[in-house]
């Protein structure tokens, strides 16, 4: 063997990169030892709330032989459901090319890079899995169903409506584009009712007529009047219908419960009184779906309703959808029920609809589909100005799905001062409101909305050593997300949150003067708001906005000084669709369109927008109440067609 060769040989066998190897002539060596190494390698990614890890099994030829996702830390009725559906998708077709589950984008994308790591762990060609080439799932056969009710959105107003529908004798269908049902109602946690069972149980005297009147004028007679009358008159009976399908809950009075979540309503109970706590949200969907397919009704998962099928008369008879195994589905029915949920899952609307970025939109599956179907099937568009705006969040401090059902656990403890009546400023560094409007929900969105959905908080460290002793003599809100039951240092966390001024949202400086300039705010106006709030504490009176004298406790003198930036979240979005009070899609001249509802967050005409009324349970309370109205006037309509 001559040197040249040998050396060559020598240089391949040290597994050099591809480019150097095929230089050499070595290729044959080289792909050799690029080949899978058999076994289990695990890898993660960051998905929407947590890490996803992802376990990958694969043979020696390069077949995926099983991948375990680990979503355990994602949003259960979403994420949790995801990271397995993907990872079985992963195997089935032997690539990273599949669909994500609807809804759980961010889960999806995170098993499939975290899969792809691991792969790469194994040494395999990344190509062999997103090729063309890849295996793909046999072809299936479209399918015709016919019904008397279809239902397209498995969440709170579906499930409403498909339940009230097959009690009235129609044969009825739900199409869940989700692997869950449910939708945004399972993030409740009750709903409205007047002149319930157990409001009179408790000797609760308020009248449906009371709250539609509260609720027009609230809305300055903007709102449908017919339709508000009858989703309040249908609250209390529906109440007594869920309690009848098994679904459990209780009332916490404002007047009797110290710990009600929203201390602002104490002085006006009927603002919580109304509010039917589910004692278990999940146990709550389960139940009336038992009763939906004990009576005969059928649910579709993973279905995806495309378009509307409607006669040239406009008479809308069924709709189109992608079943879960990707053929088409076609559904013959006399009345469709859209419940998709509006389009609050969908960012970029949302944002256009309430004219600004600075809104925090949750990500749920409903992406306005339903509710363009109804335009193009000739619905009005209605109130399409409205997002159901609810408290704000601190940007740049991610408090995990849980807090939204309470459990808060692992959550910072900053979230107190998002919680509290501090110092509020606008991007201009000027006080806008009472911030003791963070004790109502509602209020607290609408004030932080009026300054285009952003606000800071300001304080100074004397104020964050009284939070590290707990020594803060206001209750923390109720409203928004829950708060950390653990405190900290304060100071600490704050420091860690600036991240040596890397942080774009939440600002440190040693003056004022340096945090306005961090903040990027003017520094004149910041420190004449500072000074004159020094004032207004000193003074222990506001009379520019009327917070009240208890919540007037913290001067902002004590250097050095913070600002953390503070968002609107937007629920989902409240209207888009007109209907008429049988939840009838109508035309712009109120003309309904045959055979068409529309229920839940599509549905207008209950709010004025943008606006939400301060009253509890409300968006619940309307799905539920507008779906089973819609659910019986469908099936009558139904029953008087044969």
């Amino acid at each position: 063997m001559s040197g040249s060769i040998f050396y060559e040989k020598r240089l391949c066998e040290k597994r050099l990169p591809a480019f150097v190897a095929l230089i050499l002539g070595c290729s044959e060596v080289f792909f050799a030892n690029a080949a899978v190494t058999a076994g289990d390698y695990t890898a993660s990614a960051k998905g929407l709330e947590s890490d996803v890890k992802v376990t990958v099994s694969i043979d020696q030829a390069g077949t995926i032989k099983n991948v375990v996702a680990d979503a355990s830390g994602e949003t259960p009725e979403l994420g949790g459901v995801a990271g397995p559906q993907v990872a079985k998708a992963i195997v089935d077709h032997q690539s990273l090319d599949v669909d994500g589950m609807t809804g759980a984008t961010e889960t999806s994308d995170a098993v499939k890079q975290a899969a792809k790591a691991a792969l790469l762990k194994a040494g395999a060609d990344i190509g062999k899995y997103t090729s063309v080439s890849a295996k793909t799932a046999a072809p299936v056969a479209d399918e015709e169903k016919t019904v008397d009710v279809v239902v397209m959105g498995g969440g709170t107003s579906g499930t409403a409506a498909a339940l009230a529908a097959e009690e009235k004798g129609a044969k009825v269908l739900v199409v869940e584009k989700s692997a869950v049902v449910g939708g945004s109602g399972n993030m409740a946690s009750g709903f409205f009712a007047v002149e319930s069972s157990l409001q009179k149980s408790e000797g609760m005297k308020y009248t449906a007529s009371e709250l539609t009147h509260r609720l027009l004028e609230y809305n300055h007679y903007l709102s449908d009047g017919p339709l508000t009358e009858a989703i309040v008159n249908k609250s209390g009976s529906t109440a007594d219908w869920m309690a009848k399908h098994g679904v459990k809950f209780d009332i916490k009075s404002a007047a009797k419960d110290t710990n009600q979540e929203q201390q602002a309503h104490r002085d006006d109970p009927i603002k919580s009184d109304i509010y039917h706590h589910y004692l278990d949200t999940n146990a709550a969907y389960k139940s009336l779906y038992d009763s939906f397919l004990k009576a005969g009704g059928e649910l579709l998962k993973n279905t995806a309703a495309t378009s509307l099928i409607q006669e040239k008369d406009g008479q809308v008879t069924g709709l189109i959808a992608k079943k879960a195994d990707g053929g088409k589905l076609i559904v013959h029915a006399k009345a469709v029920i859209i419940a998709s949920g509006g389009f609050g899952g969908n960012e970029k609307m949302v944002r256009e609809v309430m004219n600004t970025p600075n809104i925090h939109v949750l990500a749920w599956p409903n992406q306005g589909e339903g509710t363009r179907m109804a335009w193009a099937a000739g619905g009005a568009q209605w109130n399409l100005h409205s997002a159901l705006i609810h408290a704000c969040k601190l940007v740049g401090i991610t408090s995990s799905a849980t807090a939204d059902k309470g459990n808060a656990e692992n959550d910072s403890p900053l979230i107190w001062l998002l919680k509290s009546p501090l110092l509020w400023v606008d991007a201009n560094g000027q006080r806008f409101g009472d911030e003791g409007l963070v004790y109502d929900t509602a209020y607290w969105a609408n004030v932080s909305y009026s300054v285009g959905g952003k606000y800071y908080i300001v304080l100074d460290s004397q104020t964050l050593n009284a939070y590290t002793k707990k020594s803060f003599p206001f209750a923390l809100s109720g409203a928004g997300p829950a708060n950390p039951p653990k405190g900290g240092d304060f100071v600490a966390l704050a420091d860690a949150a600036v991240d040596g001024g890397k942080s774009k949202n939440i600002f440190k400086g040693q003056t004022i003067e340096e945090l306005a300039k961090n903040m990027g705010v003017e520094a004149g106006q910041l420190e004449k708001t500072v000074s004159h709030y020094n004032d207004l504490i000193k003074a222990k009176a506001d009379p520019d906005f009327g917070k009240k004298p208890e919540y007037l406790v913290y001067p902002v003198k004590s250097g050095p000084f913070y600002a953390f930036e503070t968002q609107v979240v937007s629920l989902s979005s409240i209207g888009g669709v007109r209907v008429n009070a049988k939840l009838q899609v109508t035309d712009i001249n109120a003309k309904p369109i045959p055979g068409l509802y529309a229920v839940g967050n599509v549905a207008a005409g209950f709010y004025s927008g943008p606006g939400y009324p301060p009253y509890e349970g409300l968006a619940n309370g309307f799905a539920l109440n507008s779906g089973r109205i819609a659910g019986e006037n469908a099936a009558k309509a139904v029953a008087m067609a044969h």
